[in-house]
Parts: C-alpha cells; structure tokens; sequence
C-alpha cells in the first residue's frame, strides 16, 4: 500500500507488550506497509524522527491513556495531521475526528480488526 507520494505507507505501533499484536503487524507488512514499534515516548520520537515520520500512529489495546496522550501529542507538535487508530479506549482528538480512528470494538489480531486496520489506512493515503 502506497500514501499519496508513492511510496510504501509508514506506522509507528505503540505497544506494551508484542503477542497481542503480533498478527496484525504480521498483515501490515504482508500489504508492504513498513511497520515501526515503540513501546514509550523517547521510543516513539526516535523512531518518528529517525524515519522522518510516519503515515500513521496506531496505539495497542494495552497503551494506557495517559502514554496514549503524551505520544499523540508529541509527534502532533511536529505532524498536526498525523492520522492514529487505536484500538484502545479512545484518544482525545479535539477537531481531527476524520483523522483518528476508534478500533476499540476489534481485537487487533482479528481479521475484522486488520481490515479495520487497512480501509482506516487506505483512506489516509489519499
């Protein structure tokens, strides 16, 4: 899957722990989506800044809130528009609502999930 400059889309997951999202970073990169994994901030902002950003951040079910929070906003400091889908309780968004999508009725490693995942995605590439 490619984002609107051609090339292959970027995601940055955020996690606390892998097993539960082992299939579903699996299936993004069988679609040819580049996955980055960060399990804190410094985590999160070395792997943003090291790539030169992302196409979209997705949190696991298992990022609590507050470390939810502190990521979005960080790397929204430097990308206003930087899409997220989590699959954890919802992020607060104020007016970007088309920006971020609330999985939290998937399970990430469920194929409803992924494909959740994917048209979330293919849509942020346009």
């Amino acid at each position: 899957m490619e984002n609107e400059h051609g090339r292959s889309l970027e995601v940055l997951a955020l996690l606390a722990d892998l097993r539960p999202m082992q299939a579903l970073l699996a299936n993004l990169r069988e679609h040819d989506i580049r996955v980055d994994v960060a399990t804190d901030l410094a985590e999160a902002r070395g792997a943003f800044f090291g790539s030169g950003g992302h196409d979209c951040l997705v949190l696991a079910p298992d990022v609590g809130p507050g470390l939810a929070a502190k990521v979005l906003d960080s790397l929204r400091a430097v990308d206003p528009e930087l899409p997220a889908a989590t699959f954890g309780p919802g992020c607060r968004d104020g007016d970007r609502r088309s920006r971020t999508a609330v999985l939290a009725g998937f399970h990430p490693s469920s194929r409803a999930g992924a494909g959740a995942l994917l048209r979330f995605l293919a849509g942020i590439r346009r």
